[in-house]
């Protein structure tokens, strides 16, 4: 069956939250006579880590239903719900969204809020419609569905992460790898599968980079080697919170981001945790080096990298079909202006090109480019030293395969 997850939060007055019940309630009882499989966390029983099943709902669901009042513009969970599934949908997912504004909550209030961009999808308003009625119009949108394949980033980056673990057949092993992704509370599941895909949902949200090595420990004995690399791999940009870095999906526009990091690598981890390792985007950095021709320097640089990025010896060929090009720029002391000025060059030359500048600068704009697609990701303070001792630790991992585990079997 098609599954949908229904979003939602709670209301301050007792009217409206009976008017949500009512819809809620009803959505419950019609769907599944349509073929859905309806996820909400109503039907979790108390005590669930309704956190990591909530991940799981969200990365697993083929349609949802977003249920929005005035209150719920300010829920935490539901503003990370959504920015969730807009993930999904930014990554390649057919993920059907049904937003319902519900009684007392006007589109103008939507598009002025953090969940702005649920505007931009075809929205059910209720006014004064009577639940039972509004469930018949948000039925009419999702349609008659007896099962549908989900083949977007998100869920390749899960299965891949599945695929990873797959030679540990230990359930306690696997959720003991959970635990310190970050599961919280005593979900168990009855099959070893089930716990894999329990771990590989940990990754939704961001995990502390720093319980990246011992969650790898927990599991790095029974993995051959080349199976744990890929796994680290894959572990290593989770850190970041996808939320914040959704924007340097390109979509049907150019990107041009500055970044407040000191190294490419950092970069690099960014764009491959906002397209979850789509095997569709590519990366190469170039370091400004100052000279006494500088600009020509500086463009010569870009074009190899360029030309890499083509994989042709001609700059001026297009991306081949369905690739994500992306230029990472590290100024290396280069003034912004000067950088500026090359950005300005490359956007004019390479309109499929997406450029990433290495800067602290909060604004694109000081770059001198146009604002459109235009976007800063910040950085934590001390975050890529954290990163660099994790990947140490990581590394260290990888050396002590030597003379155990797996591959010493052989």
């Amino acid at each position: 069956m098609a599954i949908t997850f229904i979003s939602h939060s709670s209301a301050k007055t007792e009217e409206d939250q009976a008017n949500a019940d009512s819809v809620r309630t009803e959505l419950i009882k019609r769907l599944p006579d349509l073929g859905w499989d309806v996820r909400v966390d109503d039907l979790l029983p108390p005590g669930t880590d309704w956190r990591s099943v909530l991940y799981g709902w969200l990365a697993d669901c083929d349609a949802a239903v977003v249920l929005v009042s005035k209150d719920g513009l300010e829920s935490t969970w539901l503003k990370r719900e959504v920015h969730i599934l807009l993930w999904r949908r930014a990554v390649g997912s057919r993920l059907t969204i049904v937003p319902v504004l519900l009684k007392g909550l006007s589109p103008r209030e939507l598009r002025r809020s953090e969940l702005s961009q649920l505007a931009d999808l075809q929205c059910v308003l209720q006014d004064e419609t009577e639940p039972a009625d509004l469930v018949s119009l948000i039925v009419e949108r999702l349609g008659d569905l007896g099962g549908c394949a989900d083949n977007s980033a998100m869920r390749a980056m899960t299965t891949k992460i599945e695929h990873c673990l797959d030679e540990v057949t230990d359930r306690f092993t696997l959720r003991s790898m959970a635990h310190r992704l970050g599961s919280e509370g005593d979900w168990r599941f009855p099959t070893a599968s089930e716990e894999r895909r329990h771990v590989a949902h940990q990754v939704l949200a961001p995990v502390p980079t720093q319980k990246v090595p011992s969650a790898v420990n927990e599991v790095e004995f029974f993995l051959a080697l080349d199976r744990l690399n890929k796994l680290i791999s894959l572990l290593l940009p989770t850190w970041i919170d996808p939320l914040g870095v959704r924007l340097l999906l390109p979509g049907e526009r150019r990107v041009v981001a500055t970044l407040a990091g000191a190294r490419a690598e950092t970069a690099e981890q960014h764009i491959h945790r906002a397209s979850c390792f789509s095997g569709a985007y590519w990366v190469k950095a170039v370091d400004l080096v100052a000279g006494e021709a500088q600009h020509e320097e500086h463009m010569t640089a870009c074009l190899t990298a360029i030309c890499a990025l083509l994989k042709s010896d001609d700059e001026n060929e297009l991306p081949i079909e369905g690739e994500v090009l992306f230029l990472v720029i590290d100024p290396a002391g280069t003034e912004l202006g000067v950088v500026g000025h090359l950005v300005r060059t490359l956007i004019g030359r390479f309109s499929w090109l997406n450029i990433i500048v290495l800067t602290d600068r909060t604004d694109p704009a000081d770059l001198g480019v146009p604002t459109a697609g235009a976007v800063h990701i910040p950085v934590q303070p001390g975050a890529e030293g954290q990163m660099a001792r994790t990947r140490r630790a990581l590394k260290e991992i990888r050396d002590r395969r030597s003379g155990h585990g797996k591959d010493a079997e052989s």
